[in-house]
């Protein structure tokens, strides 16, 4: 749909016509699933990145993510599952007020890595449903102190890593990160995120 219509177009085309809009999404998904029926099996490295690009709470309302995203969305993600892989889902943008529709998938068969979405309430509603990726700022690791950056992961494993489920990575690519950060990032998530 991005190269087809670009933004501008597909979101005018939700209010003039929206009829057409879906009909074009059953054309994308029918050959994405096809697609993914016909994805040889593999077991060296069963994860599929996926990124969620417009899905975000800023892109349309909850009325409109229900009738022209998620169907759609979920029926890919759970064909990827079915093929016997492991979506690996970049939440792109802040997700917090759509993160109950995760619950929608089946428990323990995403690991989904969290952007702007608030993961503290990502946690407190997911509660184990899924793996949670995420989500230390790049501001931190960019401006921050490598004291800054082990407060902020202390507090994600403590919260979020509790009983499980929490991989301790940057929100988003840290291309300006000091490395002295992300070595205290890496270090001390090593050192203090073990399981017992």
């Amino acid at each position: 749909m991005n190269s087809l219509r670009g933004m501008p177009g597909a979101m005018t085309d939700m209010y003039r016509q929206p009829e057409k809009l879906l009909e074009m999404e059953s054309i994308f998904l029918n050959r994405t699933l096809a697609r993914i029926a016909a994805m040889p099996q593999r077991t060296d490295s069963p994860r599929v990145f996926m990124a969620t690009h417009r899905g975000s709470d800023g892109f349309m309302s909850l009325k409109q993510f229900d009738k022209f995203y998620w169907p759609f969305f979920k029926k890919i993600v759970l064909a990827v599952i079915e093929k016997g892989m492991t979506p690996a889902i970049f939440f792109e943008g802040d997700w917090t007020k759509r993160v109950e529709y995760l619950l929608e998938l089946p428990k323990g068969k995403i690991l989904a890595h969290l952007d702007s979405t608030d993961i503290f309430h990502a946690k407190d509603v997911l509660k184990g449903h899924i793996c949670l990726r995420g989500n230390v700022p790049g501001s931190l690791l960019t401006a921050g102190t490598p004291q800054d950056v082990k407060d902020y992961c202390k507090k994600l494993i403590d919260y979020v890593g509790k009983d499980g489920g929490l991989v301790v990575c940057p929100r988003v690519v840290p291309d300006d990160a000091k490395a002295e950060n992300l070595h205290a990032m890496i270090d001390f998530t090593k050192e203090y995120g073990v399981y017992q």
